[in-house]
């Protein structure tokens, strides 16, 4: 059975980064919205229609089951979002699912999101950050792991 992992955290918070290290194992199977975005509309920064997006998140799931296991990239900020994904995970049989919330200081992501040749306007990681703070990532919302980082070490999980 292959397992999801649901990459959680704001703009510049190290999703992207801890993926690549994820992904030097071919055992996984990437996903990501913004990639999918790129592809559709030739940039990331073009929101595009999310039921279109969504499609192309399910096919990429699908040609993953039960081959690999599966990244999901996304910034995942809403219980909404995250319990949308639990359940496509569920529907492929992947298992276990852990959630990693990648909890940096604003001021660290937003410092990094500058030095990154995508900006992602600050007003929008700010409230990005105010929902993951009132409503954080749960157990309850169906994960079967949930992993934290709160630190700015650079240091690999991996280690």
């Amino acid at each position: 059975m292959a397992e999801a992992i649901i990459l959680i955290g704001i703009p510049g918070s190290g999703k992207t980064t801890l993926a690549r290290q994820l992904l030097r194992s071919p055992a996984y199977h990437y996903v990501s919205p913004d990639r999918i975005r790129q592809d559709l509309y030739g940039a990331m920064e073009e929101q595009g229609r999310w039921i279109q997006i969504w499609n192309h998140v399910e096919a990429q799931f699908l040609q993953a089951a039960g081959r690999q296991s599966i990244i999901y990239d996304a910034t995942n900020y809403r219980a909404r979002y995250r319990r949308q994904v639990i359940e496509l995970c569920r529907r492929h049989q992947c298992h276990p699912i852990t959630g990693l919330w990648l909890n940096l200081p604003l001021w660290l992501c937003l410092n990094r999101n500058q030095q990154r040749d995508r900006h992602v306007p600050e007003e929008v990681i700010i409230e990005m950050h105010r929902c993951l703070v009132l409503n954080p990532p749960s157990l309850s919302e169906g994960f079967d792991r949930l992993m934290v980082k709160e630190d700015s070490q650079e240091q690999s999980w991996l280690d």
